[in-house]
């Protein structure tokens, strides 16, 4: 029980986390650890106990810089960008195409039609920018020194809206970056990364995979530094299983800390799961997981720089530039292959969020219809990993690119004083029963472009007071504008060597997509909310919701519309769950919005086992007159008999749960919810 370093078989593994949180609360303290008290795993953190104890039910803990973001050098080195391209190419079929004139190509993007190499290549003036669009305004005084009129005003535009053009970076269209791997041009894959927290509920796909390539340059000049990031979104080979049946594909990464694999092993796995894919499932690196298809879960490349090559003509580079691509292909008949420039997803241009009056039908349609739809999304998230709009932007509203520098990309500057959008943010969250205000609205959108994720500014530029409205948890450091560096450290103290990350990352990202990965392999679909539609609504509406949430990726969100209101679940199997307790227990979410504050009603819970002749069994009532409001609870029901809690052990696969609220409502039922249910389970 100490050391716990044997497998354990697949069915243990799946058991229900109160299995394994008893299994802990009786490890002796000395053995434990567990500080001064007694002991028991209840003395730990929420978090901390339920992490603890699902290292107890995996066969090994899942080690974060193993299984969700791997930066090795000796095994990251295993992946060549040359080889990608080539990669892209043999499925593309182009005649002819090599993988130095694709990279080239894909560079010259960044001239301009004057300088460009390539004739047919989208250079990034093709389009002229409007200055109008330009926010805020270039201002000349502003400017220090000599600085190119390409850096100050956005003279191209991509989408409709204005890009910088050219970029220094357009330098290497004539270079090759292939030949010898130690020049400044060449690039060095730095990380390889887990995202299966991004798979969405329906299992759609079965999440995001990344390759991070870096300049090398990168490592010994804080001025010549360009990322190329492929961002694949990996298809689920049978979506009418949902996300369950993407489980190989986490069960993949979850082996990878298996602590009796070498580094060796573990890059020949993660350079065939990249290149050839696992039995069922595509490979990652393919030329229809990178935006072939348009749409913002259909992958993409991106590129992060900030380069400067001075010559006697051109003063220093002053912005930090984040770039989305698309890899786009032909046909059997008519191959081809391009990386082609694109709009940055869900990055609205700065000026939406003015308060200035404009005639740009773009600006009254986010403003008056688009933002304010998207407020109560934002505003229900408690954690910084599940800030999201939940429904994509509009195209014609996501900027051309995203800055890090200057103020083009700042929000909460753009917006100032707020104008008619503040107020209309303000009705939503106080209808809502938030505390939120609208600048922390606005930072949580601004959180989630490009260059609010790489480097979160406040309005005028500074880092430490960047609030989104999270207590305790300010938005975390990055390493100024990359949360990946080209520059290492050593592996806990030996000569291997691995790319430095952000603290943003070791901090914040990286536990979350751990537990993210633990509570999937661990839990139910059904009981916790992850499956969709595996609950029906009676008297009420229903949701699924990925913003408060306590485990996995989603909750249910829960309208009573009149007295009875009832969920209930799909038939589901205790098979995995035995021992099983003789409680049942639920996180709830009781709104802070309520018909009648002082009486807010009763959630009773009903089971039913028709195989063992249990039909709406009451498992006890619960008054919620006395939880607290606008945050979850654990509710306990303790009135589960032994006969049923025998019925359950038999691991029959008929059981039913039904949740009924007689809860307070009004004529319009504005205020009667909504509620929020995660993460059923049955404890001792």
């Amino acid at each position: 029980m100490c050391s716990w370093s044997r497998p354990a078989p697949a069915g243990p593994r799946r058991r229900a986390r109160q299995a394994a949180l008893l299994a802990f609360a009786v490890l002796p303290a000395a053995c434990s650890d567990l500080g001064p008290g007694d002991g028991e795993l209840a003395d730990l953190p929420e978090g901390e106990a339920a992490s603890a104890a699902q290292e107890l039910a995996l066969p090994f803990p899942i080690d974060e810089r193993k299984s969700l973001l791997v930066t090795d050098v000796d095994i990251v080195s295993e992946f060549k960008l040359k080889d990608v391209f080539q990669q892209l190419i043999d499925q593309s079929g182009a005649p002819g195409l090599t993988p130095l004139a694709l990279f080239q190509r894909f560079i010259d993007t960044n001239r301009s039609d004057a300088t460009g190499i390539f004739a047919d290549v989208p250079h990034c003036d093709e389009v002229l920018g409007n200055t109008d669009d330009i926010y805020p305004p270039f201002d000349p005084g502003s400017v220090g020194g000599p600085v190119p009129i390409e850096q100050q005003v956005q003279t191209g535009s991509r989408n409709g809206w204005p890009i910088f053009c050219p970029r220094p970076i357009g330098i290497d269209a004539t270079r090759d970056p292939f030949t010898d791997l130690t020049a400044g041009h060449a690039y060095t894959a730095t990380t390889l990364a887990n995202r299966f927290d991004l798979a969405p509920p329906d299992g759609a796909d079965c999440g995001e995979y990344r390759i991070v390539f870096a300049r090398r340059s990168g490592a010994f000049s804080g001025v010549q530094r360009h990322f190329i990031i492929f961002e694949a979104r990996l298809p689920n080979p049978n979506p009418s299983l949902g996300r369950q049946a993407c489980r190989p594909v986490v069960e993949f990464w979850q082996n990878l800390s298996d602590p009796a694999k070498s580094p060796a092993t573990r890059a020949s796995e993660l350079k065939a799961f990249y290149f050839d894919g696992l039995p069922g499932f595509e490979p990652v690196i393919h030329i229809d997981h990178y935006g072939n298809a348009p749409g913002p879960n259909h992958g993409h490349v991106r590129t992060n720089e900030f380069t400067f090559f001075p010559s006697a003509s051109q003063a220093a580079n002053t912005t930090w530039s984040l770039r989305e691509f698309r890899v786009t292909h032909g046909t059997s008949s008519a191959p081809s292959l391009s990386i082609v420039p694109s709009f940055v997803d869900d990055n609205p241009a700065a000026k939406l969020f003015s308060p200035a009056a404009s005639s740009d039908p773009r600006v009254s349609s986010f403003q008056g219809i688009v933002f304010p739809s998207l407020v109560n999304r934002l505003a229900a998230a408690d954690d910084i990993n599940r800030f999201a709009y939940g429904s994509s932007l509009p195209d014609e509203l996501n900027a051309g690119e995203s800055l890090a520098t200057p103020f083009n990309n700042n929000y909460l500057n753009a917006f100032d004083s707020g104008g008619s959008l503040k107020s209309t943010i303000q009705s939503s969250l106080t209808s809502m029963g938030s505390d939120l205000t609208p600048e922390q609205v606005v930072a949580r959108a601004q959180s989630l472009s490009c260059a609010g994720c790489h480097e979160p500014l406040d309005r005028d530029g500074s880092t430490p007071t960047f609030d989104v409205g999270v207590p305790g948890t300010p938005f975390p450091d990055t390493l100024g504008f990359t949360h990946t560096s080209e520059k290492t450290e050593s592996i806990d103290g030996t000569t291997r060597q691995r790319f430095i990350i952000s603290g943003a990352l070791t901090g914040v990202f990286l536990p979350f997509r751990k537990r993210v990965m633990e509570e999937f392999l661990l839990g139910d679909p059904i009981l916790g909310f992850e499956k969709p539609n595996a609950w029906t609504a009676s008297r009420s509406v229903q949701w699924q919701h990925t913003g408060r949430v306590k485990e996995g990726v989603a909750s249910l969100e829960f309208r009573p519309l009149a007295a009875g209101a009832t969920l209930t679940s799909a038939s589901f199997s205790t098979a995995g769950f035995t021992p099983v307790g003789d409680k049942i227990k639920i996180e709830l979410f009781v709104p802070t919005i309520q018909a009648n504050p002082s009486a807010v009603g009763t959630v009773e819970v009903r089971l039913s086992i028709p195989s063992a002749g249990i039909s709406n069994l009451s498992a006890g009532s619960v008054d919620l007159t006395s939880l607290p409001r606008g945050t979850f609870s654990t509710v306990v029901f303790p009135a589960l008999p032994a006969s049923a809690v025998s019925a359950l052990n038999a691991a029959p696969s008929d059981v039913q749960l039904k949740f009924v609220f007689n809860v307070a409502i009004n004529s319009t039922t504005i205020n009667a919810g909504p509620y929020y249910l995660d993460n059923v389970r049955f404890e001792n």
